[in-house]
C-alpha cells in the first residue's frame, strides 16, 4: 500500500508500506479523504519536536473500516467512519468527564501513531466513530476541526455576546460560525487575505480590515470591545491585538499557535480584569456535536475545498505553505 510520509521540514515523499494488522480491539480504517491541517503545515514548513520524521501525518480523514481485531465485531467491516484522533487512558480523571484532550498518556492519530495519509491504517475501534452518508467525504473532513470551534464556543460565548475573531483561516472560519450556532449577535473578523475574509463574511460574519482591527472592534461596539476574543493566529501581535479589543471583564481564548512564546501586557490582563484560556482539541461532547453539525448541513463550506490525490501530496504541502491561493486542500484516495 501507498502512505505520504514525512521526511523533515519540506519533504514528503509517497512510498510503499506495508499492510497493518489490527490487534486486540483495533480497525484498519481504509482512507477515503484526509486532509490537511494547520498543525501538519507547521512540521512541514520547519522542524517541529511534535512531530518527528518519519512519519504520517494526517487526522482529519475520513474512510471505511476494512478490517478488524480480535474483539471489535464483525459487522463493522465496511462501515463508514471518521477518525476521531485522541487516543485516551479512558481511565484518568480528564478521560471519565469526557475531557480526553487532557489525558496526560493521550496520543494523536497522524502525530504519535500512523495518521490518515495513508491508504490503511490502524486506530483502536473507539477512534473510528460511524458516520451516515449525509455529508460527502470531503465535507465530512471538517468534523474534526469543527470539534475544535465547538470546544471554544460552547464554553465562551453565550446568547447575543459581540464576538471577535483574528485570523479567517479554516479554524478561524469554523470559530466565526460555530459563535453564531452558540447565540452570538455579531461576529467580526480580521485576516490580511482578502480572499479568506470573503469565506468569513459567507457564513454571517463581519471583516475588518484597515490599520488598526482591536480600534475598529472597540468603535463597532460603542466603545467597550468585544465580549468574546478567539485568536485562532497565536502571535505575539495578535495576542497584544486581543487585549486590546476584549472589553473589561470579557474573555480571550486563545486557540492558535503561530509562535511558541512572546510577551504580554501584564497590565492589560490585570486592569481589564479579562480571562484568558488556552485551547487544545476538544473532548468527547464536543466531537459529537461537530459530527451532528456537519452531517445536518449546518456550514457553507461552497468555495473552501481544493482536492489532491495523494500522489500530490508534495505540491499541496509546497502549494499551502507558499500561498498558492487554496483554503483547505483533502487529499484524495
Amino acid at each position: 500500500m501507498r502512505a505520504l510520509v514525512y521526511l523533515g521540514p519540506g519533504r514528503m515523499e509517497l512510498q510503499d508500506a506495508p499492510e497493518p494488522t489490527p490487534g486486540p480491539g483495533e480497525v484498519v480504517i481504509a482512507s477515503k479523504a484526509s486532509a490537511i491541517c494547520g498543525s501538519d503545515l507547521h512540521g512541514f514548513r520547519e522542524a517541529s519536536p511534535r512531530r518527528i520524521p518519519p512519519l504520517v501525518m494526517g487526522h482529519e480523514t475520513v474512510g471505511e473500516i476494512a478490517s478488524v481485531g480480535p474483539g471489535v465485531p464483525e459487522q463493522r467491516v465496511g462501515e463508514r467512519v471518521v477518525l476521531k484522533p485522541i487516543t485516551s487512558c479512558g481511565a484518568c480523571r480528564w478521560c471519565r468527564e469526557g475531557a480526553i484532550n487532557r489525558c496526560a498518556t493521550g496520543r494523536l492519530v497522524g502525530r504519535d501513531l500512523t495518521g490518515g495519509f495513508a491508504e490503511r491504517f490502524v486506530v483502536p475501534g473507539s477512534a473510528a466513530v460511524p458516520l451516515s452518508a449525509a455529508a460527502s467525504d470531503e465535507v465530512a473532513t471538517l468534523i474534526e476541526p469543527m470539534a475544535n470551534a465547538v470546544h471554544v464556543t460552547s464554553r465562551s460565548v453565550g446568547k447575543g455576546d459581540r464576538v471577535f475573531v483574528i485570523g479567517a483561516g479554516p479554524i478561524g472560519v469554523l470559530m466565526a460560525r460555530s459563535a453564531f450556532l452558540q447565540g452570538a449577535s455579531h461576529v467580526l473578523i480580521t485576516d490580511p487575505v482578502g480572499t479568506r475574509l470573503g469565506l468569513a463574511t459567507a457564513q454571517g460574519a463581519e471583516a475588518v480590515t484597515g490599520d488598526d482591527p482591536a480600534q475598529a472592534v472597540i468603535d463597532a461596539t460603542d466603545g467597550e470591545g468585544a465580549d468574546v476574543v478567539i485568536d485562532a493566529a497565536g502571535y505575539e501581535a495578535t495576542w497584544a491585538m486581543a487585549l486590546r479589543a476584549v472589553r473589561s471583564g470579557g474573555r480571550i481564548d486563545e486557540v492558535g499557535l503561530g509562535s511558541g512564546s512572546g510577551t504580554v501586557d501584564f497590565f492589560a490582563v490585570l486592569g481589564k480584569e479579562a480571562t484568558i484560556t488556552g485551547s487544545y482539541a476538544w473532548g468527547d461532547a464536543d466531537f459529537a456535536r461537530a459530527v451532528e453539525l456537519l452531517t445536518k448541513g449546518a456550514l457553507d463550506v461552497n468555495g473552501w475545498i481544493t482536492t489532491m490525490p495523494l500522489a500530490d501530496g508534495q505540491r499541496a504541502f509546497q502549494e499551502l505553505v507558499g500561498g498558492g491561493g487554496h483554503f483547505k486542500v483533502v487529499l484524495t484516495f
